[in-house]
């Protein structure tokens, strides 16, 4: 995996996360500034850990081929890039909220 992988997945999660930040205004105005940027910035982390989940489940489920015996390590590997894709969604997220929220006040 190289670097513009990561740099272009920040910037879609920047994108999502001031799409869904714009959408919580309008459809919830009373929640405050705050925890529509931590609601905007989560949803994302929670479906890629679900997909994560269903993606192990695939690994685990499937049987191995011939001469094939690394199911732990598809296991890691899967879980490994999960949790970067979660954290680095999270991140993207806050930052699109951040900006959202700032372009509204302003």
């Amino acid at each position: 995996m190289n670097w513009s992988m990561l740099f272009i997945a920040f910037a879609l999660a920047v994108i999502m996360g001031m799409a869904f930040s714009a959408l919580l205004i309008q459809m919830r105005p009373q929640w405050s500034p705050r925890k529509r940027m931590l609601v905007a910035a989560s949803w994302l982390p929670a479906v890629v850990i679900l997909l994560t989940l269903v993606g192990m489940l695939v690994v685990h489920m499937s049987g191995p081929g011939v001469h094939e015996n690394m199911k732990d390590l598809a296991l890691a590997a899967t879980a490994a890039l999960g949790a970067v894709f979660a954290v680095l969604g999270f991140a993207g997220g806050l930052v699109g909220a951040a900006l959202a929220n700032r372009k509204r006040r302003q």
